[in-house]
């Protein structure tokens, strides 16, 4: 793997703000500080934010979250105009590649629509195992690892559930549905990237 000071730099070129912090608490404090108390905050789904302690830690302070696991009275489509409307997204990736670039792959595309096109104010949390060499590494780990775990978690009845690993499929509950690549943020957009010297998430 390239040097972090590299990767930071390749990011930077592109547009985003790379923050690299060696143990996932300093990672959260670092967002928790970046982000101002009492704004709204919307969630894509993310095991690394979960398993992280981020959530948890936000939940500590004075913020509005915006995040399906805590809200149990709305319909989902209506969390996920509120997710739209907030003032910062946090999500994680599934890939981020040594040359900047931000790869994900989803089933009903909320969460790289709201990445695109949502709040102004987005942040990518992950952990150091989501870095690869370059996009055609950051499909395959998505296809890969990322999915399979998912479907496994989801309760998706589809191929790589069973195998491990991308058949390719075209099951009609496959979460493999939209692949996106931000190159550099959308107009408009702020992205920070943060990531955390450990395993996190898929």
């Amino acid at each position: 793997m390239k040097s972090i000071d590299t990767i930071k730099n390749n990011f930077e070129k592109r547009g985003f703000s790379f923050s690299y912090h060696k143990e996932v608490k300093e990672a959260i404090e670092f967002i928790l500080q970046l982000i101002p108390e009492k704004s709204t905050v919307g969630f894509g789904g993310s095991v690394t934010v979960t398993e992280s302690g981020l959530l948890s830690a936000m939940q500590q302070k004075d913020y509005q979250l915006i995040h399906r696991a805590l809200i149990s009275d709305l319909p989902v489509d209506v969390i996920f105009k509120k997710i739209y409307e907030s003032d910062w997204f946090i999500s994680s990736a599934n890939a981020l590649t040594e040359n900047g670039e931000i790869i994900n792959i989803d089933g009903r595309g909320n969460r790289v629509s709201a990445i695109l096109d949502g709040p102004k104010n987005v942040v990518i949390f992950c952990g150091q195992n989501k870095i690869v060499e370059n996009i055609e590494k950051g499909i395959e780990r998505t296809r890969n690892i990322a999915s399979p775990k998912n479907c496994v978690r989801l309760k998706k009845k589809t191929p790589c559930a069973i195998t491990g690993k991308c058949m390719n499929c075209n099951s009609t509950e496959t979460i493999c549905r939209a692949t996106v690549i931000l190159h550099h943020p959308t107009s408009g957009t702020n992205v920070y990237v943060v990531v955390a010297g450990a395993d996190l998430g898929y």
